[in-house]
């Protein structure tokens, strides 16, 4: 299991479904989601506020400014329509800790208030009144800039809106002149914003892949690249939780590499090194199931921790181990054990999670690679309740 990079989709798509995501690549897509609402709710949720008050002054200026025939039937839908959704919308972004969903109740209450926005024209088209017409085209800028939508979801409201416009000013009969000059500035606000959205999303794409890579790397072993033991004790502790939860074992396993210092001294760092690489991934290609997790723990020493595995599954996994590290044959003609390269491992396993500590768990499957050790090397040891326990400063000694 290598802590490998994997990236984000950084072009937006515009078609649902014309990229077909892996699964890795469908679960980072989510994540960006998540992110992306996230990072513009405040500004959505601004714009959503303002819209309320702006529709309501609107409505003051039309009982103020217009005939009677159209405000009997304007204010009415523009009360319905537009200041209870936006109302309703205002509230349920702060109701709710699932907020996948809010994008699209979004799009489909800036798309009602569009829709409302072009009946009203009509409306006044009907009345007599003088309308102006900068409402559809001031909703389809936030449906583009400050709603917190991606490319497809605004997309998918903004140009529908400019056809319904197109639909109703052709019905209702409008003059030509007004048809073309309503079509182009719509039209043009419409590619605009589309430009825009692309912009915007494509730049929260970089920033989330950005941020991710150097997560990642934070938490990854530079020179083998498996995770790191910061971000090993990190997961220990948040599957700890989870077997105490669940009742579920843990195991630790831990392996080093037999009489290290001599294979550097005798063929150098760099070949040292190459070793420590090939080891690793060996050990990566053994770990698949997610909840388990391989690392560098430090120097030639590896960790790695299993999510309720069995005793006799600890044990196999444990000399399977050891036996793919000699298959690899690599020369150690300074090794005491046997003259290749070879691992010794301690293993120990809960028997509850909720009566030992990680830290004791760690200890015991230290205490297990002593003995392994102890035996002769080039074997693994699963650690025994009557052996007692070892303290850390105690084995650093023997070892010494």
């Amino acid at each position: 299991m290598l802590n490998q990079a994997r990236h984000l989709q950084l072009t937006p798509n515009f078609w649902p479904g014309s990229l077909p995501l892996s699964e890795e690549s469908g679960r980072i897509e989510k994540e960006f989601r998540r992110y992306y609402i996230s990072q513009k709710l405040p500004v959505a949720r601004a714009a959503i506020g303002l819209g309320f008050l702006l529709t309501i002054a609107v409505c003051v200026l039309d009982m103020s400014l217009m005939p009677q025939a159209f405000v009997e039937q304007a204010i009415p839908l523009r009360i319905m329509s537009m200041l209870i959704p936006l109302a309703l919308l205002f509230g349920a972004t702060f109701l709710f800790k699932d907020r996948s969903w809010l994008p699209y109740l979004i799009a489909a209450v800036a798309f009602v208030l569009g829709i409302s926005t072009l009946i009203v024209g009509a409306i006044a088209s009907r009345t007599g009144a003088e309308m102006v017409s900068w409402g559809i085209i001031f909703t389809t800028f936030n449906v583009y800039l400050v709603l917190g939508l991606t490319l497809r979801q605004s997309a998918l409201v903004g140009w529908p809106m400019f056809a319904v416009y197109l639909g109703i000013a052709i019905a209702l009969g409008a003059p030509m002149q007004n048809i073309a000059y309503g079509s182009l500035f719509l039209g043009f606000s419409n590619l605009i914003g589309t430009y825009a959205s692309y912009i915007l999303e494509r730049n929260a794409r970089e920033i989330f892949d950005n941020k991710r890579e150097l997560t990642r790397l934070a938490r990854t072993d530079g020179l083998t690249g498996l995770f790191n033991r910061r971000a090993f004790d990190q997961h220990l502790r948040q599957i700890w939780k989870q077997a105490v939860r669940d009742d579920k074992h843990i195991a630790v396993v831990v392996a080093d590499i037999d009489h290290f210092k001599l294979y550097n001294d005798c063929y150098g760092h760099l070949k040292g090194d190459e070793c420590i690489k090939n080891i690793a991934e060996v050990l990566a290609a053994s770990v698949n199931r997610p909840l388990d997790m391989v690392a560098r723990y430090g120097g030639e020493e590896y960790v790695i921790v299993l999510y309720d595995p069995s005793m006799s599954f600890l044990d196999a996994f444990s000399r399977g181990l050891c036996q793919k590290v000699v298959e690899l044959d690599i020369e150690h003609k300074a090794s005491e054990a046997i003259p290749s390269v070879s691992l010794s491992i301690g293993a120990a396993i809960t028997e509850a999670a909720e009566k030992i500590t990680a830290d004791q768990l760690i200890r015991q499957a230290d205490d297990a690679l002593y003995e392994a050790k102890k035996q002769g090397r080039n074997r693994a040891t699963v650690y025994r309740t009557e052996w007692g326990q070892q303290t850390t400063a105690q084995l650093a000694a023997v070892l010494s």
